[in-house]
């Protein structure tokens, strides 16, 4: 009976876990505009948005070490990495982990409306 009651406690934690990635997963995808083709390296991403009007920005999301302007040494976490430009339907775009005092691997990339 405990090996029991084991297994189902396992069972409804790995379920929970499994309904908690996918619905991560599909929360990254709905921000994207229709069209956008994002393909994430180990340290840039790159994408092309095919349908639509206006414009878009790559962002990505990275793991690796920064200087933040606040401490006077590198520090050891997730930020932000250096987004591309408002880029028109068409037109490639690429977001960048490593840059004068941050290196890094992209975790995350995703293509957001340009705002002006």
């Amino acid at each position: 009976m405990h090996t029991m009651m084991r297994r189902v406690g396992a069972g409804t934690v790995l379920l929970f876990l499994a309904g908690g990635l996918a619905w991560v997963g599909a929360g990254s995808a709905a921000a994207e505009p229709a069209g956008c083709y994002v393909d994430r390296g180990v340290t840039d991403a790159a994408a092309l948005c095919h349908s639509g009007e206006g414009a878009s920005v790559l962002e990505a999301e990275c793991l690796g070490f920064f200087l933040p302007s606040e401490r006077s040494g590198p520090v050891f976490g997730y930020y932000s990495g250096f987004e591309s430009r408002q880029t028109p339907v068409g037109k490639p775009m690429r977001a960048t982990c490593v840059a004068d005092g941050a290196v890094g691997i992209a975790t995350l990339a995703f293509v957001v409306p340009a705002t002006s």
